[in-house]
């Protein structure tokens, strides 16, 4: 039984880091963002020698924890309100070596060296990223997933101007009677004259 259970475990493990881009070896990491809101900000943490060390996401108003190590040398990209990642490309050696985050406005952003084998991966149309996992030790950032969703926000309308068929219909039968009194009035204006 407990066997079964160990293997029911490492395959989880194995499961979930077959999304991850790069090396999958080391310690799984997964950015919870339910119910948080959309990312706003991605902040890097490097070693000296700027390998990627450590990640953190902001979600509206609330961090993530630190994924990966924690360092004093760090970079942070900020998104503007309705500004997405829809793209990354990153290079990977022994560790992940840089990753540029491209935005649905056209903006780039990159961490690291570009050095190393690349990878690119997007959602598709109409996706931007929700979240991201991946795997570290206690050197570097070893590998990386993405998480993409479905862009929900939708341009606002031009607000629709209904019109009123009651008012209108008031407006015309007003406008029809001070066309009869008009007609009245000019009337017994030209019969005054006759007279």
């Amino acid at each position: 039984m407990l066997l079964l259970l160990t293997l029911a475990l490492l395959a989880g493990a194995t499961c979930r880091a077959q999304n991850v881009l790069a090396n999958n070896i080391g310690t799984y990491f997964y950015i919870v963002d339910e119910g948080k809101g959309e990312i706003k900000s991605i902040r890097i943490f490097y070693t000296a020698a700027r390998r990627l060390k450590g990640i953190q996401l902001q979600f509206q108003n609330h961090w993530s924890d630190v994924h990966g190590i924690r360092s004093k040398y760090y970079e942070e990209f900020l998104l503007n309100d309705g500004e997405h990642v829809i793209k990354v490309l990153g290079t990977v050696g022994h560790c992940l070596d840089s990753l540029t985050f491209i935005t649905n406005k056209g903006i780039e952003f990159s961490f690291g060296k570009n050095k190393g084998r690349p990878f690119e991966e997007s959602g598709g149309p109409d996706q931007h990223l929700q979240t991201v996992s991946g795997v570290y030790s206690h050197i570097c950032l070893q590998g990386i997933g993405f998480k993409w969703t479905y862009n929900t926000t939708k341009p606002p309308r031009e607000p629709m101007t209904i019109p009123d068929t009651d008012k209108e219909k008031e407006d015309s039968k007003d406008k029809d009677k001070d066309k009869d009194e008009d007609k009245d009035e000019h009337k017994e204006k030209t019969k005054r004259k006759k007279k």
